[in-house]
Protein backbone atom coordinates (compact mmCIF):
# COMPACT_ATOMS: atom_id res chain seq x y z
CA UNK A 1 0.00 0.00 0.00
CA UNK A 2 1.46 3.22 -0.99
CA UNK A 3 2.59 5.91 2.06
CA UNK A 4 2.65 9.23 0.66
CA UNK A 5 5.14 11.32 2.39
CA UNK A 6 5.70 15.11 2.20
CA UNK A 7 9.05 16.53 2.92
CA UNK A 8 9.32 20.24 3.57
CA UNK A 9 13.32 21.28 3.49
CA UNK A 10 15.03 24.27 1.50
CA UNK A 11 18.08 22.83 1.50
CA UNK A 12 18.45 20.30 -2.07
CA UNK A 13 21.46 18.36 -0.65
CA UNK A 14 19.38 17.11 1.87
CA UNK A 15 15.97 16.84 0.11
CA UNK A 16 18.09 14.06 -2.23
CA UNK A 17 19.68 12.43 1.29
CA UNK A 18 16.08 11.93 2.65
CA UNK A 19 14.36 10.67 -0.58
CA UNK A 20 17.25 8.21 -1.45
CA UNK A 21 17.39 7.07 2.34
CA UNK A 22 13.59 6.39 2.05
CA UNK A 23 13.54 5.01 -1.47
CA UNK A 24 15.88 2.40 0.05
CA UNK A 25 14.00 1.87 3.13
CA UNK A 26 10.60 0.73 1.26
CA UNK A 27 9.30 1.12 -1.96
CA UNK A 28 5.84 1.57 -0.55
CA UNK A 29 6.90 5.13 0.56
CA UNK A 30 6.38 7.92 -2.41
CA UNK A 31 7.70 11.51 -0.94
CA UNK A 32 7.20 14.38 -2.86
CA UNK A 33 9.55 17.59 -1.27
CA UNK A 34 8.48 21.66 -1.27
CA UNK A 35 11.14 24.34 0.19
CA UNK A 36 8.68 27.05 0.21
CA UNK A 37 7.16 26.45 4.08
CA UNK A 38 3.90 28.42 2.81
CA UNK A 39 3.32 26.24 0.12
CA UNK A 40 4.33 23.13 2.37
CA UNK A 41 1.36 24.23 4.72
CA UNK A 42 -1.39 24.60 1.63
CA UNK A 43 0.13 20.65 0.25
CA UNK A 44 -0.55 19.75 4.10
CA UNK A 45 -3.78 21.26 4.52
CA UNK A 46 -5.33 20.42 0.94
CA UNK A 47 -3.46 17.27 0.27
CA UNK A 48 -3.30 13.79 0.73
CA UNK A 49 -0.62 12.89 2.51
CA UNK A 50 0.11 10.22 5.36
CA UNK A 51 3.26 11.58 7.06
CA UNK A 52 4.83 15.31 6.86
CA UNK A 53 8.67 15.67 7.42
CA UNK A 54 9.46 19.33 7.94
CA UNK A 55 13.20 20.67 8.59
CA UNK A 56 12.88 22.94 11.89
CA UNK A 57 14.42 26.37 10.70
CA UNK A 58 12.77 27.56 7.42
CA UNK A 59 13.00 30.59 5.43
CA UNK A 60 10.65 33.11 7.33
CA UNK A 61 8.56 30.37 8.78
CA UNK A 62 9.48 27.03 11.12
CA UNK A 63 8.53 23.87 11.69
CA UNK A 64 6.32 24.94 14.90
CA UNK A 65 4.50 27.32 12.98
CA UNK A 66 3.68 24.76 10.41
CA UNK A 67 2.51 22.36 12.83
CA UNK A 68 0.60 24.99 14.98
CA UNK A 69 -1.85 25.99 11.77
CA UNK A 70 -2.04 22.53 10.72
CA UNK A 71 -3.53 21.77 13.91
CA UNK A 72 -5.56 24.64 13.49
CA UNK A 73 -6.87 23.76 10.20
CA UNK A 74 -7.94 19.99 11.72
CA UNK A 75 -5.38 18.12 10.26
CA UNK A 76 -4.40 15.17 12.03
CA UNK A 77 -0.98 13.76 10.63
CA UNK A 78 1.79 12.01 11.90
CA UNK A 79 4.36 15.16 11.87
CA UNK A 80 7.71 14.62 12.22
CA UNK A 81 10.56 17.73 13.06
CA UNK A 82 14.15 17.45 11.33
CA UNK A 83 16.73 19.70 13.33
CA UNK A 84 20.40 20.20 12.31
CA UNK A 85 21.35 20.01 16.43
CA UNK A 86 18.94 18.24 19.08
CA UNK A 87 18.32 20.08 22.35
CA UNK A 88 15.41 19.15 25.16
CA UNK A 89 13.93 22.91 24.74
CA UNK A 90 13.38 21.62 21.26
CA UNK A 91 12.20 18.45 21.59
CA UNK A 92 9.65 19.42 24.49
CA UNK A 93 8.58 22.64 22.37
CA UNK A 94 8.22 19.51 19.54
CA UNK A 95 5.73 17.56 21.42
CA UNK A 96 3.96 20.34 23.11
CA UNK A 97 2.63 21.03 19.97
CA UNK A 98 1.70 17.41 18.78
CA UNK A 99 4.23 16.29 16.63
CA UNK A 100 5.12 12.59 17.01
CA UNK A 101 8.74 12.54 16.72
CA UNK A 102 12.19 14.30 15.65
CA UNK A 103 15.22 13.08 13.80
CA UNK A 104 19.09 14.82 14.20
CA UNK A 105 21.06 15.45 10.64
CA UNK A 106 24.00 13.90 12.33
CA UNK A 107 25.85 11.34 11.37
CA UNK A 108 23.12 8.60 12.53
CA UNK A 109 20.21 10.44 10.38
CA UNK A 110 20.67 7.84 7.25
CA UNK A 111 19.98 4.98 9.89
CA UNK A 112 17.71 6.61 12.11
CA UNK A 113 15.20 8.56 9.90
CA UNK A 114 13.10 5.10 8.27
CA UNK A 115 12.78 3.65 12.07
CA UNK A 116 11.37 7.02 13.33
CA UNK A 117 9.31 6.88 9.61
CA UNK A 118 7.76 3.85 10.41
CA UNK A 119 7.45 4.12 13.99
CA UNK A 120 5.23 7.28 13.37
CA UNK A 121 3.33 5.33 10.61
CA UNK A 122 2.40 2.97 12.98
CA UNK A 123 1.76 4.63 16.37
CA UNK A 124 -0.58 7.08 13.61
CA UNK A 125 -2.50 3.62 12.31
CA UNK A 126 -2.90 2.04 15.86
CA UNK A 127 -4.76 5.67 16.99
CA UNK A 128 -6.92 5.57 14.02
CA UNK A 129 -8.11 1.80 15.04
CA UNK A 130 -8.19 2.60 18.25
CA UNK A 131 -10.58 5.72 17.28
CA UNK A 132 -12.55 3.87 14.82
CA UNK A 133 -12.91 0.62 17.24
CA UNK A 134 -13.78 3.42 19.95
CA UNK A 135 -16.91 5.19 17.93
CA UNK A 136 -18.02 1.63 16.36
CA UNK A 137 -18.15 0.25 20.81
CA UNK A 138 -19.84 3.55 21.62
CA UNK A 139 -22.85 3.01 18.21
CA UNK A 140 -22.65 -0.69 19.36
CA UNK A 141 -23.60 0.47 22.95
CA UNK A 142 -26.03 2.79 22.13
CA UNK A 143 -28.18 0.30 19.75
CA UNK A 144 -27.85 -2.08 22.32
CA UNK A 145 -28.83 0.48 25.12
CA UNK A 146 -31.55 1.33 22.44
CA UNK A 147 -32.51 -2.28 21.98
CA UNK A 148 -32.55 -2.68 25.84
CA UNK A 149 -34.73 -0.23 26.18
CA UNK A 150 -37.03 -1.00 23.52
CA UNK A 151 -37.13 -4.93 24.59
CA UNK A 152 -38.12 -3.61 27.97
CA UNK A 153 -40.91 -1.24 26.03
CA UNK A 154 -42.45 -4.45 24.49
CA UNK A 155 -42.44 -6.42 27.37
CA UNK A 156 -44.40 -3.53 29.46
CA UNK A 157 -46.78 -3.13 26.53
CA UNK A 158 -47.33 -6.87 26.34
CA UNK A 159 -47.80 -7.20 29.73
CA UNK A 160 -49.91 -3.60 30.00
CA UNK A 161 -52.33 -5.36 26.75
CA UNK A 162 -53.04 -8.99 28.34
CA UNK A 163 -53.77 -6.80 31.30
CA UNK A 164 -56.29 -4.41 29.68
CA UNK A 165 -57.84 -6.87 27.55
CA UNK A 166 -58.83 -8.62 30.83
CA UNK A 167 -59.89 -5.76 32.56
CA UNK A 168 -61.77 -4.71 29.86
CA UNK A 169 -64.03 -7.76 29.28
CA UNK A 170 -64.50 -7.69 33.70
CA UNK A 171 -65.71 -4.32 33.80
CA UNK A 172 -67.46 -3.43 30.80
CA UNK A 173 -70.31 -5.37 31.91
CA UNK A 174 -70.91 -3.92 35.38
CA UNK A 175 -70.33 -0.72 33.60
CA UNK A 176 -73.60 -1.69 31.42
CA UNK A 177 -75.42 -2.77 34.16
CA UNK A 178 -74.65 0.73 36.11
CA UNK A 179 -76.07 2.60 33.26
CA UNK A 180 -78.93 0.72 32.63
CA UNK A 181 -80.20 0.93 36.36
CA UNK A 182 -79.62 4.69 36.04
CA UNK A 183 -81.70 5.03 32.88
CA UNK A 184 -84.65 2.96 35.12
CA UNK A 185 -84.25 5.11 37.52
CA UNK A 186 -84.64 8.59 35.56
CA UNK A 187 -87.84 7.05 33.82
CA UNK A 188 -89.54 6.01 37.23
CA UNK A 189 -88.14 9.32 39.43
CA UNK A 190 -90.38 12.03 39.57
CA UNK A 191 -88.96 15.07 37.39
CA UNK A 192 -89.57 17.20 40.69
CA UNK A 193 -86.70 15.74 42.49
CA UNK A 194 -83.59 17.84 40.52
CA UNK A 195 -80.89 16.58 42.95
CA UNK A 196 -81.48 13.22 42.51
CA UNK A 197 -81.60 13.58 38.49
CA UNK A 198 -78.50 16.00 38.40
CA UNK A 199 -76.84 12.87 40.51
CA UNK A 200 -78.00 10.42 37.72
CA UNK A 201 -76.93 12.19 35.46
CA UNK A 202 -73.17 12.49 37.07
CA UNK A 203 -73.72 9.00 37.13
CA UNK A 204 -74.29 8.22 33.51
CA UNK A 205 -70.93 10.81 32.44
CA UNK A 206 -69.12 8.79 34.92
CA UNK A 207 -69.96 5.81 33.26
CA UNK A 208 -69.98 7.30 29.70
CA UNK A 209 -66.24 8.47 30.47
CA UNK A 210 -65.21 4.50 31.92
CA UNK A 211 -66.56 3.28 28.76
CA UNK A 212 -64.29 5.58 26.76
CA UNK A 213 -61.10 4.30 28.74
CA UNK A 214 -62.27 0.84 28.39
CA UNK A 215 -62.54 0.67 24.57
CA UNK A 216 -59.20 2.75 24.45
CA UNK A 217 -57.82 -0.56 26.20
CA UNK A 218 -59.47 -2.69 24.22
CA UNK A 219 -57.82 -0.81 21.52
CA UNK A 220 -54.65 -0.96 23.18
CA UNK A 221 -54.99 -4.85 23.47
CA UNK A 222 -56.40 -5.87 19.87
CA UNK A 223 -53.80 -8.49 18.41
CA UNK A 224 -51.03 -6.49 16.22
CA UNK A 225 -51.63 -8.13 12.83
CA UNK A 226 -51.87 -5.75 10.02
CA UNK A 227 -53.82 -6.09 6.75
CA UNK A 228 -51.29 -4.32 4.76
CA UNK A 229 -52.29 -2.86 1.24
CA UNK A 230 -50.33 -0.17 -1.33
CA UNK A 231 -52.45 3.10 -0.05
CA UNK A 232 -52.38 6.25 -0.87
CA UNK A 233 -51.67 8.32 2.62
CA UNK A 234 -53.36 11.55 0.41
CA UNK A 235 -56.37 9.87 1.00
CA UNK A 236 -56.33 8.62 4.46
CA UNK A 237 -54.94 11.80 5.76
CA UNK A 238 -57.86 13.54 4.11
CA UNK A 239 -60.25 10.81 5.23
CA UNK A 240 -59.05 11.31 8.83
CA UNK A 241 -59.76 15.06 8.48
CA UNK A 242 -63.16 14.82 8.30
CA UNK A 243 -63.73 12.89 11.04
CA UNK A 244 -62.73 15.71 13.16
CA UNK A 245 -64.86 18.47 14.14
CA UNK A 246 -63.28 22.01 13.97
CA UNK A 247 -63.66 25.56 15.01
CA UNK A 248 -64.41 27.69 12.04
CA UNK A 249 -61.41 29.57 14.07
CA UNK A 250 -58.48 26.82 12.76
CA UNK A 251 -57.28 27.26 9.60
CA UNK A 252 -56.42 24.14 7.51
CA UNK A 253 -53.44 24.78 5.35
CA UNK A 254 -52.70 21.71 3.06
CA UNK A 255 -49.39 21.02 1.75
CA UNK A 256 -49.85 17.92 0.46
CA UNK A 257 -47.13 16.73 -2.05
CA UNK A 258 -48.95 15.04 -5.62
CA UNK A 259 -48.28 12.39 -7.21
CA UNK A 260 -46.76 10.00 -4.00
CA UNK A 261 -45.89 6.66 -4.02
CA UNK A 262 -48.46 4.33 -2.58
CA UNK A 263 -47.03 3.39 0.95
CA UNK A 264 -47.93 -0.06 2.13
CA UNK A 265 -49.99 0.19 5.26
CA UNK A 266 -52.99 -0.88 6.86
CA UNK A 267 -55.36 1.85 5.94
CA UNK A 268 -58.23 1.48 9.43
CA UNK A 269 -54.92 1.23 11.29
CA UNK A 270 -53.45 4.89 10.08
CA UNK A 271 -56.41 5.98 9.76
CA UNK A 272 -56.42 5.55 13.80
CA UNK A 273 -53.24 7.38 13.96
CA UNK A 274 -54.22 10.35 11.89
CA UNK A 275 -57.41 11.00 14.14
CA UNK A 276 -56.14 10.76 17.13
CA UNK A 277 -53.07 12.84 16.01
CA UNK A 278 -55.23 15.49 14.34
CA UNK A 279 -57.37 15.49 17.30
CA UNK A 280 -54.81 16.40 19.85
CA UNK A 281 -53.55 19.25 17.75
CA UNK A 282 -57.35 20.41 17.62
CA UNK A 283 -57.95 20.19 21.03
CA UNK A 284 -54.24 22.15 21.48
CA UNK A 285 -54.89 25.19 20.22
CA UNK A 286 -58.14 25.82 22.12
CA UNK A 287 -60.63 26.40 19.13
CA UNK A 288 -58.00 29.18 17.10
CA UNK A 289 -54.80 28.74 15.26
CA UNK A 290 -53.42 27.06 11.97
CA UNK A 291 -53.05 23.40 11.14
CA UNK A 292 -50.30 22.43 9.02
CA UNK A 293 -50.39 19.08 6.69
CA UNK A 294 -47.47 17.77 4.95
CA UNK A 295 -46.70 15.14 3.01
CA UNK A 296 -43.32 14.09 0.83
CA UNK A 297 -40.89 11.69 0.40
CA UNK A 298 -37.33 12.22 1.22
CA UNK A 299 -33.76 10.54 2.21
CA UNK A 300 -34.18 9.58 5.83
CA UNK A 301 -30.42 11.39 6.42
CA UNK A 302 -32.27 14.39 5.43
CA UNK A 303 -34.66 14.65 8.19
CA UNK A 304 -31.90 14.95 10.81
CA UNK A 305 -33.75 18.26 12.29
CA UNK A 306 -37.12 16.59 12.50
CA UNK A 307 -35.98 13.08 13.29
CA UNK A 308 -34.29 11.97 16.43
CA UNK A 309 -30.86 9.81 15.41
CA UNK A 310 -32.15 6.52 17.56
CA UNK A 311 -35.31 6.67 15.36
CA UNK A 312 -33.04 7.56 11.62
CA UNK A 313 -31.04 4.60 12.61
CA UNK A 314 -34.20 2.36 12.13
CA UNK A 315 -33.92 2.77 8.84
CA UNK A 316 -30.90 2.03 6.04
CA UNK A 317 -29.05 5.06 5.63
CA UNK A 318 -30.26 6.35 2.69
CA UNK A 319 -33.72 4.74 2.46
CA UNK A 320 -36.46 6.85 1.38
CA UNK A 321 -39.12 7.37 3.59
CA UNK A 322 -42.73 8.42 3.51
CA UNK A 323 -43.28 11.56 5.75
CA UNK A 324 -45.96 12.98 7.43
CA UNK A 325 -46.22 16.14 9.30
CA UNK A 326 -48.98 17.46 11.74
CA UNK A 327 -48.38 20.93 12.90
CA UNK A 328 -50.64 23.05 14.83
CA UNK A 329 -49.98 26.57 16.65
CA UNK A 330 -51.33 25.06 19.78
CA UNK A 331 -50.09 25.46 23.45
CA UNK A 332 -47.30 23.05 23.11
CA UNK A 333 -45.66 20.19 25.24
CA UNK A 334 -43.30 21.38 28.06
CA UNK A 335 -39.86 19.65 27.52
CA UNK A 336 -39.96 18.17 30.64
CA UNK A 337 -43.10 15.95 28.68
CA UNK A 338 -41.59 15.22 25.42
CA UNK A 339 -39.82 12.16 26.57
CA UNK A 340 -43.15 10.57 28.08
CA UNK A 341 -45.78 11.22 25.80
CA UNK A 342 -45.85 7.80 24.32
CA UNK A 343 -46.18 6.14 27.53
CA UNK A 344 -49.89 4.77 28.26
CA UNK A 345 -52.21 6.83 30.24
CA UNK A 346 -49.74 10.13 29.68
CA UNK A 347 -51.98 13.29 29.08
CA UNK A 348 -51.50 17.04 29.63
CA UNK A 349 -55.33 17.26 29.38
CA UNK A 350 -57.83 17.31 32.12
CA UNK A 351 -59.34 14.01 33.15
CA UNK A 352 -62.85 14.41 31.46
CA UNK A 353 -60.87 14.62 27.71
CA UNK A 354 -59.47 11.44 27.02
CA UNK A 355 -57.68 8.65 28.92
CA UNK A 356 -54.18 9.11 27.28
CA UNK A 357 -53.96 6.53 25.16
CA UNK A 358 -54.42 7.59 21.76
CA UNK A 359 -50.36 8.64 21.37
CA UNK A 360 -49.63 5.31 23.10
CA UNK A 361 -52.02 3.38 20.31
CA UNK A 362 -50.26 5.37 17.61
CA UNK A 363 -47.01 5.04 18.53
CA UNK A 364 -47.78 1.14 18.62
CA UNK A 365 -49.58 0.99 15.41
CA UNK A 366 -46.21 3.07 13.76
CA UNK A 367 -43.98 0.40 15.42
CA UNK A 368 -46.08 -2.48 13.75
CA UNK A 369 -45.46 -0.80 10.51
CA UNK A 370 -41.94 -0.45 11.31
CA UNK A 371 -41.91 3.07 10.94
CA UNK A 372 -41.18 6.14 13.23
CA UNK A 373 -43.39 8.98 14.92
CA UNK A 374 -41.60 11.61 16.31
CA UNK A 375 -42.59 14.80 18.71
CA UNK A 376 -41.19 18.47 17.97
CA UNK A 377 -42.90 21.00 20.56
CA UNK A 378 -42.23 23.79 22.88
CA UNK A 379 -44.77 25.22 24.81
CA UNK A 380 -46.93 28.12 23.99
CA UNK A 381 -45.43 27.74 20.19
CA UNK A 382 -47.28 24.85 19.15
CA UNK A 383 -46.39 21.20 18.50
CA UNK A 384 -45.52 19.18 15.20
CA UNK A 385 -45.94 15.15 14.58
CA UNK A 386 -43.46 13.45 12.17
CA UNK A 387 -44.55 9.82 10.98
CA UNK A 388 -42.07 8.32 8.74
CA UNK A 389 -42.98 5.04 6.72
CA UNK A 390 -40.95 2.55 4.19
CA UNK A 391 -42.20 2.76 0.68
Amino acid sequence: MSVKILLIEDNPDHVLITKDVLALASKDWQVDSLGDPKQGLKAVIDGDYDLVLCDYRLPGSSALDILKKMKEKGRDLPFIVVTSAGSEKVAVDIMKEGAYDYVVKDETYEEVLPLIVGNALERHNAKKEKERAEKELKIAYAKLKETQEMLIQVEKTEALSRMAAGVAHEVKNPLGIIIQAANYLETVLSQKDTNVFEILGTIKNSVKRADNIINGLVDFSRARELNLKPEEINVILKDSLVLIEYSKNIEIIEELSENLPRALVDKEKMRQVFTNLLLNAAQSMAKRGKLFLRTYVKEIDKLAGKIEKGNRDRFVPGEKVMVTEIEDTGIGIPEEDLRIVFDPFFTTRGPRDGAGLGLTIAKNIIDMHKGVIDIKSRKDEGTTVIVALKI
